[in-house]
């Protein structure tokens, strides 16, 4: 399938809300009977009783016994970015490259994604719909001992399937040491077994999910991110225009008119560049035993303060999975966070303030996101620690919400993290006043960007939710 063909697809995939399933409640009848069938269970564990799992010397961390998976380790930032210098925390350092990966088929002249309802035992509810793979280095290997997953092959065996989209993308900066995971689209032209646990589904259906809370998972969220809307190579066409809301169509123009660009992709590079350039951060290893401002006990790690995350134990038993039986840590988070895009309509196309991103496990250095990310909002609110432009997405007076869900960020390595995703449309003319590391870019811009992995994942979370067909009331 060309380049063009495949956008084309993708286009006519995103406005169909029938395909294998007829409809909306079809999906959701599917997934309700999913999340009935044999649940996890999900056991609070100490840190020194997980099976395989225990501290390691030299320094401090905790690790698994197998050297594989991933381990918690301890850092020290320093940094003349932002309104903290300094600060200590624990990270998870996970050097292996995972594959996040969709299997396409079209099915009756529409393309369809093999979607896979699965549970994590960090998720707040449990189940939620995942990508066709979602599979570590470790996990695929069988490290756990367990049954390689479904459906790998087509990802990592050539000839199998035809490569559409494959691209190493970063995930959370602020949690992950220099993370990477591959994300992939590949399609099938012959009919495929679905086991029970998966199902075909439209590009349409799949962004209608993401209109409701905690369903469609941080994994899939980041693969769908990277399908474009349209070709921002190409000029609009005024026939998929119709039929569209104001926004919808605001959303599609902000892809695909190049002509009304507030900056050149030039531009764009260079203040990404420059961001790189002039921001230092530093970086250092620590035992966990030695971070300031944190406890270290054989039950759980936390903050002083009782702020930010711990890192808690967990014992699971699953018949659903790979492996039946196991125990982990994962980083635990209380309240709800906040990632936001603020849109205006600049020179007739909507634009999107985007912020410049240094986190402490970043690959290199600076990277482009949201306009507000806050995994603390309720304590960091009115304070000097407080995100810029917080206050436009809680006073309804200072814009118009175009997307408010809650989405859980990923299960296999957080327990109940929970983000509000929210995009605010402010009026054009209104003046906003953005220092020199933000930067407006429309939606063509931000696909072209996270193309080479200059896009963290919390906006690429956000380019997601975007381009869901309108129900009927």
């Amino acid at each position: 399938m060309s380049t063009a063909a495949a956008r084309l697809a993708f286009s006519r995939s995103c406005r169909a809300l029938s395909g294998v399933f007829p409809d909306m409640e079809a999906v959701m009848a599917w997934f309700a009977a999913k999340d009935r069938r044999d649940r996890f269970e999900v056991r609070r564990a100490s840190l020194a009783a997980l099976d395989q799992w225990g501290f390691l010397p030299g320094p401090l961390r905790l690790g698994h016994r197998s050297g594989k998976f991933f381990t918690i380790e301890g850092i020290r930032v320093e940094t003349d970015f932002g309104p903290i210098p300094s600060w200590d925390q624990p990270i998870i350092n996970q050097p292996e490259v995972g594959i996040l990966g969709l299997l396409a088929r079209e099915i009756d002249g529409v393309l369809h994604f093999l979607m896979q309802a699965k549970m994590e035992p960090g998720n707040v509810n449990v189940l939620q719909l995942s990508p066709t793979v979602q599979a570590t280095r470790s996990n695929y290997s069988r490290v756990h001992g367990g049954h390689a997953p479904r459906y790998l092959e087509y990802f990592t065996e050539p000839g199998l399937a035809e490569v559409l989209l494959d691209q190493l993308q970063p995930e959370q900066g602020a949690r992950f040491l220099r993370k990477r995971n591959r994300n992939m689209v590949v399609l099938v032209s012959h009919d495929v077994p679905v086991h029970e646990d998966f199902a075909w589904m439209t590009l349409g259906q799949v962004k209608d999910l993401l209109t409701r809370d905690n369903i469609v998972n941080m994994d899939a969220r980041t693969v769908v991110s990277l399908i474009p809307l349209a070709d921002p190579d190409e000029p609009s066409d005024a026939a998929r225009l119709e039929g569209l809301s104001p926004f919808r169509r605001d959303v599609y123009l902000s892809f695909c008119r190049s002509d009304r660009e507030r900056h050149t992709m030039d531009a764009v590079m260079g203040w990404l560049t420059m961001g790189k350039a002039a921001a230092s951060m530093r970086v250092s290893p620590l035992p966990l035993d030695g971070l300031r401002g944190w406890s270290v006990t054989e039950d759980a790690i936390r903050h002083e303060t009782g702020l930010y995350f711990s890192v808690i134990g967990v014992d699971v038993t699953a018949h659903t999975r790979e492996a039946t039986r196991w125990s982990q840590p994962l980083l635990h988070h209380e309240g709800l966070g906040l990632v936001g895009f603020l849109c205006q309509s600049q020179w007739g196309v909507l634009h999107f303030l985007v912020r410049g991103s240094l986190e402490p496990g970043n690959r290199d250095g600076m990277e482009i996101g949201p306009t507000v990310a806050c995994s603390e909002v309720a304590a960091r609110s009115g304070r000097v620690c407080a995100p810029q432009f917080l206050e436009y997405f809680f006073d309804s007076a200072l814009g118009a919400v175009r997307y408010d869900a809650v989405q859980s960020e990923e299960g296999g390595r957080f327990h109940h993290f929970q983000n509000r995703y929210m995009i605010v449309e402010i009026s054009p003319g209104t003046v906003v006043d953005a220092p020199g590391h933000y930067l407006w870019l429309t939606l063509g811009q931000l696909w072209r960007m996270a193309r080479h992995g200059h896009v963290n994942i919390e906006a690429r979370n956000l380019l997601a939710c975007l381009g869901a067909v309108e129900r009927t009331p």
